[in-house]
């Protein structure tokens, strides 16, 4: 037979569990949210009678202010979105207007050329008479002179309220000479540009020992030997940067083994493409001391990028 629990004995279990603290077990007590739900609808209850019993209780002065307080507020929303919808639409006509029938291009003038005549400069423009201001396309218009122009060195196009495009031109000039094999010259400005491409006398620096392998008015000049072309490109940069006006002409005939000449007699080796600039001041400055004694020397300057210059007579 069993025995049965004693009541002590219960009543200790009883006491034991009441003594657990739940918050230690990591557990919350339950919250009573049907409760809380109850109260908050209730409220919403009470304050909706209410409403409706202080309109009730309303005089109907009372009653008919609120309603034309009412309708005030009702108007000026209705107003405020009449007139948005029209400020949009204004807008919309406004630009499709200015876009189609306003600022319609009368007026294309040309200034700066002295070697291409207005005329000449206006047929290969492709801006015309008749387009929207705004839509023209200034940079395609400025591209195609240049290419089709080679001695427009730059075209400056400008649009001028009410109806006129102003297109001011810079001509390029001669910066090196590459002489052809029938003893003509193609004409390059200081970006390498073509001028020309088989002019009877050189200008400029001349750039011996590199064949052309393109050569299109208008566009770059392209060398048969890239790496040539990449240094000579170098070269002229450093040239152009700090106006060495005493270069007659440059060479290179690989990525180290780079020349520059002063003045017809003295060839500058300059070795590699780096400190460009550098070199050719040393350079330059070791020149104004030999030329105070021998004026008309020929030879060779050796440049190295230690900074040390070596000079050989010829």
């Amino acid at each position: 037979m069993r025995k049965k629990k004693s009541k002590k004995s219960i009543d200790n279990k009883r006491n034991i569990s009441s003594d657990i603290d739940l918050g230690n077990l990591g557990l919350e007590p339950p919250k009573i949210y049907r409760q809380q739900s109850n109260q908050q609808r209730n409220r919403d209850v009470f304050a909706k009678e209410n409403k409706k019993t202080q309109a009730n209780n309303l005089t109907r002065s009372e009653k008919r202010a609120l309603e034309t307080k009412k309708r005030k507020k009702k108007n000026s929303l209705r107003k405020f979105i009449i007139w948005i919808t029209l400020i949009l639409s204004f807008t919309a006509i406004g630009t499709v207007l200015s876009l189609t029938v306003f600022f319609s291009i009368s007026t294309i003038s040309v200034s700066g050329s002295k070697i291409y005549k207005d005329d000449e400069i206006l047929s290969h423009c492709t801006i015309d008479t008749g387009e929207n201001l705004f839509l023209a396309d200034t940079q395609k218009a400025a591209q195609s002179l240049t290419k089709n122009l080679p001695y427009i060195y730059n075209a400056k196009i400008e649009r001028k309220l009410p109806a006129t495009i102003k297109i001011t031109v810079t001509d390029a000039k001669v910066a090196y000479s590459i002489k052809n094999k029938d003893k003509t010259y193609i004409l390059l400005d200081d970006n390498f540009k073509v001028l020309e491409h088989s002019a009877k006398k050189s200008k400029g620096i001349k750039i011996l020992k590199a064949d052309a392998k393109t050569v299109n008015p208008g566009s770059q000049v392209e060398f048969k030997n890239e790496t040539t072309g990449e240094c000579l490109n170098k070269l002229s940069a450093a040239i152009k940067e700090e106006n060495f006006k005493e270069i007659t002409s440059i060479y290179s005939l690989n990525i180290n083994d780079n020349y520059v000449v002063y003045d017809n007699r003295i060839k500058f080796k300059l070795g590699n493409c780096n400190h460009l600039s550098d070199k050719i001041y040393q350079a330059l400055a070791a020149c104004e001391k030999l030329n105070a004694s021998s004026p008309n020397v020929k030879g060779t300057m050796t440049v190295n990028n230690d900074k040390q210059i070596y000079f050989t007579e010829e």
